[in-house]
């Protein structure tokens, strides 16, 4: 008992240390952002885009996101949506196919293959059907904001520039699971600013994610041995060096995707989340400490580590709590709860307060609800935590887990109202 007070007091420094320099990050990374917009005209010529949605089992969004595509204010004759129907069991493909010959849509592609998992299907519309410069992928439940093309197309003048993340917005239901995930990808998009400042990044989340084509074919494309497919090909990319290859976030590059209705189904998305993120570091476990000149030692030697050190905290975590509920209950010590909670809601409120992308009246429905989220984030931290503990208890077979095509699709429930994108 007499060592956990030490262990919070340490584990807390080096969380407030994260915290200080994620938002002095994302700070700098806006100002770097908008002397370059300056510079950056919006104007002027755009490379071909393809976008590619994979797709199985998602007839109630998928037409929503194959609109928000076409909706994008990006020249027609420079930009190709290939649909790639992966086996699916419902009316997504012919719901699809109608919508294209209703549309008379010449640059929009559908192609149905049997169910090989999402990497493949992916795989499939890059190789075979994409064309042009650059590649969007995005999923069949998601859909991007009419400017989305255009701003991500800004970042790759940049020759440096081979892969971008988007700026995912979880779409509003009015639910409170809704709204804890709401204030949960809001945080952790503003504190990719500072990963992109700080050449840090090493997950291009599927959602939006950009690339350039010839990239892609000179990495060999997705690989189908990891349940995350988008985490494993971030880390393929950076295997040929994060200093002459950027991989970066673009915060006004704005994709929405529909949230987790249930803890059953949050409980099996963050459990998939970290034994793909596992079993990438595994096959890049050559990355961890590496000397070479073309990785930043930010990287190799911070922040990939630092991922498994704050793994090992939070397994701790249950231990910690308990220890200051039973300081707070058995001293009267409303003190350091009351500490606790000004330190996670002035995080919040900056966090909220630097999102340049959303509007004044967005920030005005969030910031009363910040105190709340203290409490509320602890539902989403006990769900973290089984994800953790299966994912421990399930380690040993991590070595073998990845010499299996293993990439298949995963569904959660999903909210069946269409809605945002007409």
């Amino acid at each position: 008992m007499e060592l956990i007070p030490y262990l919070i007091v340490l584990f807390g420094t080096v969380n407030l240390v994260r915290i200080g320099l994620f938002i002095i990050g994302a700070d700098l990374y806006d100002l770097q952002s908008s002397k370059k917009k300056k510079k950056e005209s919006m104007k002027g010529s755009y490379p071909f885009f393809t976008v590619v949605i994979p797709v199985h089992n998602e007839q109630n969004t998928i037409i929503r996101g194959v609109k928000s595509v076409l909706k994008n204010d990006y020249p027609n004759n420079k930009l190709r949506i290939v649909v790639v129907d992966d086996g699916s069991t419902d009316n997504s493909k012919s719901i699809v196919k109608n919508f294209i010959k209703e549309r008379k849509l010449k640059n929009v592609i559908l192609i149905s293959k049997k169910s090989l998992g999402k990497a493949k299907a992916l795989n499939t519309g890059i190789k075979k059907y994409a064309k042009g410069k650059l590649i969007m992928c995005l999923d069949g439940d998601s859909y991007i904001n009419p400017d989305a093309l255009k701003k991500a197309s800004i970042y790759f003048r940049d020759k440096r520039v081979v892969a971008l993340a988007s700026n995912v917005r979880i779409i509003p239901t009015g639910t409170l699971l809704n709204l804890i995930q709401r204030f949960e990808y809001l945080v952790c998009y503003q504190m990719k600013k500072a990963h992109s400042l700080f050449n840090i990044e090493y997950i291009i989340g599927g959602i939006g994610s950009t690339f350039r084509r010839d990239f892609i074919a000179k990495i060999g494309y997705y690989d189908g041995d990891t349940i995350t497919e988008d985490i494993d090909l971030t880390m393929k990319i950076l295997q040929f060096g994060n200093k002459e290859n950027g991989v970066i976030y673009g915060s006004d590059v704005i994709a929405n995707t529909e949230s987790v209705l249930n803890i059953k189904d949050l409980m099996k998305q963050r459990f998939r989340w970290k034994w793909g993120r596992s079993q990438t570091f595994y096959k890049n476990r050559n990355l961890f400490f590496n000397t070479d000149r073309r990785f930043t030692k930010a990287l190799t030697f911070v922040y990939l580590p630092y991922a498994i050190f704050s793994d090992i905290v939070f397994f701790f975590e249950p231990l910690m709590i308990g220890y200051i509920i039973y300081i707070i209950i058995t001293y009267s010590d409303i003190i350091t709860f009351l500490s606790a909670l000004s330190v996670i809601s002035i995080y919040l409120t900056l966090n909220i307060v630097m999102e340049n992308t959303l509007s004044w009246k967005e920030k005005i429905i969030f910031l009363p609800l910040v105190p709340s989220m203290y409490i509320f984030f602890y539902i989403l931290s006990c769900i973290e935590y089984y994800a953790l503990a299966k994912m421990l208890i399930k380690l040993p077979t991590l070595k073998s887990s990845v010499a299996q095509q293993i990439c298949s699709w995963t569904h959660v429930q999903r909210q069946l109202v269409i809605s945002r994108v007409k």
